[in-house]
C-alpha cells in the first residue's frame, strides 16, 4: 500500500467519518512536487497523456445522450467515465474527469459531436477523480450543479495535501491550471428535477451511499442513468466515505427506475444494466455478511481483514485493495449495528436479499 501521506484519498479506510466540509477552496499558491508525491508518481502505473490525445472514445446511449468512455477492465483504476447531454440550448456535462488535461480533451470530446456552449456540470459525488477537471467547464461559462456536502477523506489533511497528493498521481502536466471548481452554483441536496436547455433531468439524492455527496442522474425520455461510483464495472464500489447499508438503499432506487442504459462510474457500460447492479448487492451484501460474522463471533478487525485476498502494494484501488478497505468500513457498521436493536432486523434483511444472489 502506499504511504498514508502520499495518497491520503486512497488511504483513508481506517478513518470512521469524514472531515468536516470546508468552507471556501482556495487553490493552491502554486503547483510543487513534494518528495512523497514523486514517489508516488515514479511508482504509477503508465497512463495515457491528454494533451496528444484529440478526442476520448463515446458511445451514445440515447438521443442526444453521450457516455465518454474511459479504461475498461480496471476497476476503479483506470480514467472515470464521464458524459454529457446535447440539449436544444446548450450541452449538460456529467463529471468533469480527474485533471484540467483530462477536462480539456473531454471539451474537445464534446466538439467532436456539437458546437453548442456547455451551460452546466453536474457532478455525481466529489472525488477527485471525477471532479478536478471542473477548472475546465467553470473557465468555459458552465454553472456548476452538485450536491453541497462536499467532504471526503481525501479532504482530511487540507486541500494543499490533496492536490499535491494527486498531483503525484497524475503529474505536473495533467494538473496544470488546475483550481477547485466543485462547488455548485446550483445546490442540490434533496431529489430535484430540472430542465435545461428544455430537457428534463431528474437528479436524486441517495444519502450517504458511497460518499455523503451522491447524486444520480436520471434521464426519463431516454431511460438512461448516470450513477457516477454507486457502480463500477467489477461491482466492487466503495462505500469508505459513506455507508453500504446507504449504498444498498440507493441501488434499490436505481433498480426501480429500470433503466435502459447505465452509466457507471468506471469501467465498461453493462450489456444488461439490472445484472451490474445485482452484482454490485451480492457484493456488497457478501462482505456485509462476513464482517457482522465475524463480529458477532468475537473476531478482531486484524484478524477479519487477515482472511481476505492480501492488498495489492502501490494499488490502493485494485479489486483486492477495495474489498480490504470496505471490509473495514463495513466491520465497524457491524459493530455498530450489534450495539443497537436494528442490527437484527438488518441481518435479516440482508439475508433474504442474499436469497437472490449466487451461492
Amino acid at each position: 500500500m502506499l504511504p498514508r501521506s502520499t495518497l491520503p484519498w486512497l488511504l483513508l479506510a481506517l478513518a470512521a467519518a469524514a472531515a468536516p466540509a470546508v468552507a471556501q477552496r482556495v487553490p493552491p499558491a502554486t503547483l510543487t512536487l513534494d518528495s512523497t508525491s514523486a514517489a508516488a508518481l515514479r511508482r504509477r502505473q503508465p497512463r495515457e497523456r491528454p494533451d496528444t490525445i484529440r478526442a476520448f472514445p463515446t458511445r451514445k446511449l440515447g438521443e442526444g445522450v453521450y457516455a465518454v468512455l474511459g479504461d475498461t477492465g480496471r476497476g476503479s483504476e483506470g480514467r472515470s467515465n464521464a458524459g454529457f447531454v446535447v440539449t436544444k440550448t446548450g450541452v449538460v456535462v456529467i463529471d468533469a474527469l480527474a485533471s484540467p488535461a483530462q477536462g480539456k480533451t473531454l471539451l474537445r470530446t464534446i466538439r467532436t459531436i456539437t458546437p453548442l456552449p456547455v451551460q452546466w456540470l453536474i457532478l455525481t459525488h466529489h472525488h477527485p477523480d471525477h471532479t478536478f477537471g471542473a477548472i475546465v467547464f467553470k473557465r468555459a461559462g458552465a454553472k456548476i450543479i452538485a450536491h453541497p456536502d462536499r467532504r471526503t477523506l481525501a479532504s482530511e489533511d487540507g486541500d494543499d495535501a490533496m492536490v499535491s497528493a494527486w498531483t503525484g498521481v497524475l503529474g505536473l502536466r495533467e494538473m496544470q491550471g488546475f483550481a477547485f471548481a466543485d462547488t455548485p452554483d446550483i445546490p442540490v441536496a434533496h431529489d430535484t428535477t430540472l430542465t435545461l436547455g428544455g430537457r428534463e433531468f431528474v437528479i436524486d439524492v441517495p444519502g450517504t451511499a458511497h460518499t455523503a455527496g451522491d447524486l444520480v442522474i436520471w434521464l426519463p425520455d431516454a431511460r438512461v442513468l448516470f450513477a457516477g461510483d454507486l457502480l463500477i464495472e467489477d461491482g466492487v464500489a466503495m462505500v469508505v466515505d459513506g455507508s453500504s447499508g446507504g449504498l444498498l438503499a440507493a441501488l434499490d432506487r436505481v433498480a426501480a427506475l429500470e433503466p435502459l442504459q447505465v452509466m457507471p462510474g468506471h469501467g465498461r457500460i453493462p450489456a444488461n444494466p439490472m445484472q451490474l447492479i445485482q452484482l454490485t448487492r451480492c457484493e456488497t451484501l457478501a462482505l456485509r455478511t462476513k464482517m457482522r460474522n465475524d463480529v458477532q463471533q468475537g473476531v478482531s478487525m486484524s484478524r477479519a481483514l487477515a482472511s481476505l485476498p492480501p492488498a495489492d502494494r502501490d494499488r490502493a484501488v485494485s479489486r483486492n485493495s477495495r474489498v480490504r478497505r470496505n471490509a473495514v468500513r463495513i466491520f465497524a457498521e457491524m459493530e455498530q449495528e450489534l450495539m443497537h436493536s436494528s442490527g437484527e432486523l438488518s441481518a435479516k434483511k440482508d439475508s433474504v436479499a442474499m436469497l437472490s444472489c449466487p451461492r
